[in-house]
């Protein structure tokens, strides 16, 4: 017990002697990890966000002008068999009637005698799906029905929306990697700097027969140390960021988007910094010992 509490003790004092290189290890792994817990964020709230935008995705299909509002709901029965359709909503002529009344503010049978409006249906697609949707087969599908006259629908920005999501999905695991790869250099690099200036201390410590776990331990602990500060100050950093996006999001724009904050990726993130000093406090310690 009393080993482990004076290799516990040099390892704290090793943070206090260097204070201004533990600052700056603190503060550069407090960038990456803080870099890399807004990655995790931003991925568990991407998919929200895609939610979000593929319920505001809308094809509207306009039948011919002799089909009856009967057989408009068997087309639409149809529609909502094709794969990739989650709900689709029959507009029929008196409801067209309306829906022109409230945009234009005139009654079209008023102005021409006659009800031109055809009956339509407004699709609406699978939001839920985790894979990028297509929309090009559902609408190629739908043009194969003799009886539908037009389809129209935002095909350049949902496939941009698609695109990008599966973009950034691609790209999340190798940028996160740089960023892992870079903490671990900077917790070595600060440990190596620590064994440096105490080299000497540590060839006296072997000459009287000191074991090479007991020379490393403190300069171990030391690197689990500044890695436990750095990621206690991430919490409330990315709390503070979530919150901050949120006010900015319900304030400013017009979109019901609810950012979350996931605590499992802080737990994630304090395992990634034990794990990534322990490796990089070990090798460093081990590149001065004989």
């Amino acid at each position: 017990m009393d080993k482990f509490l004076y290799l516990l003790t040099e390892g704290v004092k090793n943070t206090w002697r260097h204070k201004m290189t533990t600052f700056t290890a603190i503060f550069s792994l407090f960038i990456a990890l803080y870099i890399v817990g807004i990655l995790a964020t931003a991925g568990n709230n991407t998919y929200k966000v895609l939610h979000y935008l593929r319920s505001k995705y809308k094809i509207e299909v306009f039948f011919k002008q002799d089909v009856s509002n009967e057989e408009a709901v068997g087309l639409i029965h149809r529609i909502k068999k094709i794969k990739g359709v989650r709900t689709a909503t029959i507009i029929e002529k008196e409801d067209a009637i309306r829906i022109f009344k409230d945009q234009f503010g005139e009654n079209i049978t008023d102005i021409l005698g006659y009800n031109p409006l055809p009956v339509s249906a407004v699709v609406n697609v699978d939001r839920t799906r985790k894979d990028p949707l297509r929309v090009e087969p559902i609408i190629k599908e739908i043009r194969t029905m003799d009886r539908v006259e037009e389809i129209r629908y935002q095909g350049n920005l949902i496939n941009k929306i698609e695109r990008n999501y599966q973009r950034i999905s691609d790209q999340f695991p190798y940028f996160s990697g740089i960023i892992i790869f870079i903490a671990v250099l900077i917790i070595y690099n600060t440990i190596k700097l620590s064994v440096y200036s105490r080299r000497d201390l540590i060839q006296s410590l072997q000459l009287i027969g000191a074991t090479r776990l007991f020379v490393k331990l403190p300069f171990i602990i030391e690197g689990i140390f500044i890695g436990l500060i750095s990621v206690i100050l991430v919490f409330p950093a990315l709390l503070g960021t979530v919150k901050g996006l949120n006010y900015i999001v319900s304030n400013f724009t017009s979109l019901s988007i609810k950012l979350t904050f996931d605590t499992s990726v802080w737990i994630w993130l304090f395992t990634l910094v034990v794990v990534i000093t322990l490796i990089g406090s070990y090798r460093a310690a081990s590149s001065f010992l004989k």
